[in-house]
């Protein structure tokens, strides 16, 4: 396909056209274990861009794939043509009818956004899939997407009213004008649809089989009723080969006022099977399932876990009750725990009815599964079998032929699900570089298919068939696949909408295209990389399985800023793991390092950190953009825009003195927009002027003779640009009796380290390191008051030098909030009536005890902190210095400013020296640092000097 016609493509659509590389590269994974390049990527504005592009497909015979939040467990939204995806534009709540119990939404708008605008309305949308945070609801009207709570509440079907459907014959159809009239009175196309229901409704309505869960296939049943036509679950569940949806409708349910859970251990399978079928007639809203192998790994992973789940057990059931009272909910929780006693079934039983009880035990659910892809080795955990769903009362038989299947080939496997439903998630741990363990996908799919089928099931429950299970259609349905396909060659008569699943006939296609495959091959790089890797950079890269979750844009995750107010795929902390795996596998040149493009994702990443602790697999995404961008720096040499906001330390020695002339200079617009032309730093941002007199000019270099004894690492900001904090700092310490070093020092190379000027930074560990020759050793701790510096000494200081004394300083360094908090009961502190409004920053966020400021500040009498629910503040370090990126710093530091405002608080906290600049550029309020406001509480007072 030549440029040219998709440059044509792109001046007629509102919307973005990509299809350079990289772009399609972004996209030829979700969260499958499939890898499919596309031959470009469209990212409509509107209904009519969607036209426009099936246009376009069509006449140059480019296959179509609706794509979402591509979190996407079977395939179902890649292919070699064209991706239209929903998410950068295509995302809005079009309409909330709260009164009439509906919404309307585009198919890029995600569940994550619904549930935060419904807080507080007293309704809900009850599908609610675990990626439900991030997936959107287009791909769940795709795969018909349920959850936990499904057993009571249905699926996505269940709740779609209309859609607005593209079809690949450029036609749009509203499905409710084709409900609206008799059969005899519809267009030539669609009466065909209702005599293909009408001629076979007899095979077609007893052809499935007795599952209420089950996506597998088409779902024609009930397309005619009173003899009107209703194809709204024959779209839901399609993965997007009859239509492209556009517009969607559903309604949507009064939130039960109340919930109650029962957590009840089992020493054997069989008996938590039992036990689901003496609960099912009690209507729980959900029971969850976790066995033994599961269990296991969750204990041996995590100590907390350990201490909340009993050794020796089998398997745990959470059995959840919904309802409008909490005597209704709880009454039923104790008929439950009394059920499985009579019946002596478990080991033990317990109710969680209060909050926080309940919490604790879900956190179970929550945690254990994410622990899975945390486990270190070459064998992770697969979605191949995990997603079949069998009749509950056959549940024993599943659970012994699973178990049975796995042990036969030899895999170590885990399982857990919604069990309420006859659905579990079987997992089995594979190392799909390796041609022995590929080689036993289809024989264990083939094998479970086999088992469920026996056992009168569907192969696929509720995340789709995709590219794993369409090859079963045919087996799961003899009778009626030709209707199937009928059906797609009425909707789709030029095959174009995904057309390598659902209709397909790809036997082998579960082990095609692969993201890792027998002949994937890591392209030899560089004899050393620029940072320490211990297991390896190529292998953090591979531990990226694409499940999206860092395309969240609610604050249920910090991660990722930059995606969230943008929307742009490139953004995404897992577009970095997908452009260099592309890289080390030679699916791109690896000349493509050196070149803007791909650097340009790069850049995307600003170094907050969020998404290495958020990410379900901990991969170190900033490092791993660190690293590529260094070498392209080693390579290049730094700009002159990066060495100036990286110069804070010289700015400070050097300029200081100056600092009542360079103020009144730094005032004029002229000088700034002159500067802008020159250094690429915002007209729009304030000159950074040091102080007169650095903190090392006004403090002794030791304070007080008691213990513990620390040496304080100011960081520039509290050393040459905001001495108060630093003073304010050793003065706390002091009157908490303890010994204050503030030695010789120098920037931690944080800085420089984000800019990829790695050298820089390792030259700034070593000569902080030069400077505290012996005091290191004798100091209890290192204190810091800036949390990036916390992170430079705990965390990047390891990736730069491999160093007894750099480790020492790791263990040592602590954040003065935990320290002030260990000792504040040496000092009496006054009652204060202030109300703050406190900012956690990113890169507290991600070190140990993140709280410790926030519970510092509540514990201060007749203090009132309101903690904010925020996104980044969006300065993120020297990044929204850049006039590049000055309009995009604003926009996401706004947010943080109008959640401060919604408070009414007197004064903003924050413990960042980047994000108190946002805070006092952008707000109206005064900015304090914690330790400024501790000192309040303590008296204030004069300097020791």
């Amino acid at each position: 396909m030549n440029k040219l016609s998709f440059n044509r493509l792109t001046l007629q659509l509102d919307g973005d056209v990509e299809h350079d590389v990289i772009a399609r590269c972004l996209h030829a994974t979700d969260a499958s274990i499939f890898n499919r390049q596309p031959t470009a990527v469209v990212y409509p504005k509107n209904t009519v861009d969607v036209l426009k592009t099936v246009d376009f497909c069509r006449a140059h015979k480019l296959s179509i794939h609706p794509r979402g939040a591509g979190s996407g467990l079977c395939g179902s939204a890649l292919g070699t043509g064209v991706i239209v995806d929903f998410t950068r534009y295509m995302n809005r709540l079009m309409d909330l009818d709260l009164k009439g119990k509906t919404f309307t939404c585009e198919p890029g708008y995600r569940f994550g956004e619904l549930e935060k605008t419904l807080v507080g309305q007293g309704l809900f949308f009850p599908p609610d899939p675990s990626s439900g945070e991030y997936a959107s609801f287009g791909g769940m009207v795709g795969t018909n997407a349920s959850g936990a709570h499904s057993v009571k509440y249905g699926n996505v079907a269940d709740y779609l009213i209309d859609a607005d459907i593209v079809l690949s014959t450029g036609q749009l159809i509203t499905l409710t004008d084709l409900s609206a009239g008799p059969v005899d009175a519809l267009p030539d196309l669609f009466r065909q649809i209702a005599e293909l229901y009408l001629n076979n409704q007899e095979r077609i309505e007893s052809s499935y089989p007795p599952v209420r869960h089950n996506v597998t296939g088409y779902n024609l049943r009930g397309m005619v009723r009173e003899n009107q036509l209703h194809l709204e679950k024959l779209i839901t569940g399609a993965e997007g080969t009859l239509g492209i949806a556009v517009s969607l409708k559903f309604r949507l349910l009064e939130k039960p006022a109340a919930d109650s859970l029962v957590v009840a251990f089992f020493d054997d399978i069989e008996k938590s099977a039992r036990a689901v079928q003496h609960l099912l007639p009690m209507g729980p809203a959900g029971i969850e399932v976790m066995d033994k192998s599961l269990l296991e790994l969750a204990r041996d992973s995590d100590p907390v876990l350990k201490a909340r789940i009993p050794a020796g057990v089998d398997n745990v059931l959470l059995v959840e009750f919904d309802g409008h009272t909490a005597s209704e909910t709880e009454g039923l929780a104790v008929q439950a725990r009394t059920l499985i006693e009579t019946h002596k079934l478990s080991t033990a039983a317990r109710l969680a009815v209060s909050a926080e009880e309940k919490k604790r035990f879900w956190a179970i659910r929550k945690a254990a599964v994410p622990i899975l892809y945390k486990l270190k080795g070459e064998k992770k955990i697969l979605a191949l079998v995990e997603d079949a769903v069998v009749p509950t009362d056959r549940l024993v038989e599943y659970f012994k032929g699973i178990y049975q299947i796995m042990e036969d080939q030899g895999v170590r496997f885990v399982v857990y699900g919604h069990i309420a439903k006859g659905l579990l998630h079987t997992r089995p741990l594979l190392d799909l570089t390796n041609p022995a363990d590929i080689a036993r996908l289809k024989p264990l799919a083939d094998a479970v298919f086999e088992l469920v089928s026996g056992l009168g099931g569907a192969v696929s429950g509720e995340h789709g068939d995709g590219r794993l299970r369409s090859a079963y259609i045919e087996r799961q349905y003899p009778q009626i696949v030709h209707l199937f396909r009928d059906a797609k060659r009425l909707l789709d008569p030029h095959n174009l909408l995904n057309p390598e699943i659902k209709t397909a006939s790809t036997p082998d296609q579960m082990t095609r295209h692969l993201r890792y495959g027998a002949d994937y091959r890591r392209r030899p790089g560089p004899p050393k990389t620029l940072l320490d890797w211990p297991d390896g950079w190529e292998t953090e890269i591979e531990r990226c399985h694409g499940c999206s979750k860092c395309t969240t844009v609610t604050t249920a995750t910090r991660m990722c800023p930059i995606y969230k107010f943008t929307r742009h795929e490139a953004a995404a902390p897992k577009a970095k793991a997908n452009v260099l795996r592309a890289l080390i596998s030679g699916a791109v040149d690896d000349a493509m390092l050196y070149e803007r493009r791909l650097q340009d994702v790069i850049d995307h990443c600003v170094g907050c950190g969020s998404c290495s602790r958020e990410c379900p697999s901990e991969v170190n995404i900033p490092k791993m953009a660190i690293e590529a961008r260094a070498r392209y720096v080693e390579r290049f040499g730094p700009s002159l825009h990066s060495r100036l906001v990286t110069a804070a330390e010289d700015l400070g020695r050097r300029a200081g003195p100056f600092s009542g002339l360079l103020k009144p200079a730094a005032k004029l617009d002229w000088l700034r927009r002159t500067g802008q032309l020159f250094t690429g730093i915002s007209a729009n941002r304030p000159m950074i002027t040091p102080a007169r007199h650095s903190l090392f000019d006004q403090i002794p270099s030791t304070v007080g003779s008691g213990k513990p004894q620390v040496l304080y690492f100011s960081g520039c900001y509290a050393g040459y640009l905001r001495p108060a904090i630093g003073q304010a700092l050793v003065r706390v310490l002091e009157r908490l009796g303890m010994t204050v070093y503030t030695p010789p020092q120098h920037c931690c190379g944080l800085p420089q380290l984000t800019k990829g000027m790695v050298g820089q930074a390792r030259e700034k560990v070593r000569a902080n390191l030069s400077c505290w020759v012996g005091l290191l050793e004798r100091v209890d701790y290192v204190v810091v008051t800036c949390s990036s510096c916390g992170l430079a000494l705990t965390t990047d200081w390891l990736d730069l030098l491999d160093d007894r004394q750099v480790h020492q300083a790791a263990e040592k360094t602590i954040h003065f909030s935990r320290l002030v908090s260990m000792y504040t009961h040496r000092c009496a502190v006054r009652p204060w009536p202030a109300q703050l409004a406190y900012h956690q920053p990113c890169h507290l966020k991600i070190q140990a005890e993140p709280d410790s400021s926030l519970k510092m500040l509540q514990a201060l009498p007749g203090t009132t902190v309101d903690a904010l629910d925020s996104h980044c503040c969006g300065m993120a370090g020297t990044w929204g210095l850049a006039a590049k990126n000055d309009s995009l710093s604003r926009r996401i530091g706004q947010d943080l400013i109008d959640r401060i405002d919604a408070t009414g608080a007197d004064i903003a906290v924050t413990d960042c020296p980047t994000c108190e600049m946002q805070m006092a550029a952008l707000g109206r309020l005064p900015v304090m640092h914690p330790v400024e406001v501790v000192e309040k509480g303590m008296g204030g007072g004069g300097l020791m000097m």
